[in-house]
């Protein structure tokens, strides 16, 4: 991982050193197709140390994974047909509906009380 981090470091430098010159050479008015082919150039090597970066980025990413999983734990998994989660929801559908007209008749009870 260090090498790839090293040579993006020197392609950047090198990416650095080639904008001065672009800047130089436009200072100085040169011809166009010199311009362009330090653009290119420039170009070419941000391009080059991006990916020696998202190279050793990746190679961090897997080396050191740091997710808080438990290895001993079991996976649960659904085994129910959508049948009969389908009518797992209707049932807890129904509970919540009861629990809703208690809650109802409740706050009519607090409601008749509170007028009295």
């Amino acid at each position: 991982m260090q090498p790839l981090l090293d040579g993006a470091a020197k392609l950047k430098a090198e990416v650095v050193d080639l904008k001065e010159r672009l800047r130089r050479l436009k200072k100085d008015q040169a011809a166009n197709h010199e311009l362009e082919a330090h653009d290119a150039q420039m170009r070419e090597k941000d391009k080059a140390a991006r990916d020696l970066e998202s190279q050793a980025a990746a190679i961090d990413a897997t080396v050191f994974d740091l997710k808080a999983v438990n290895p001993n734990a079991v996976a649960t998994v659904d085994a129910r047909t959508p049948a009969a989660i389908v009518a797992s929801i209707d049932a807890q559908g129904a509970i919540v509906t009861q629990a809703l007209r208690r809650l109802s008749l409740l706050l009519q009870a607090d409601a008749s009380d509170s007028r009295n």
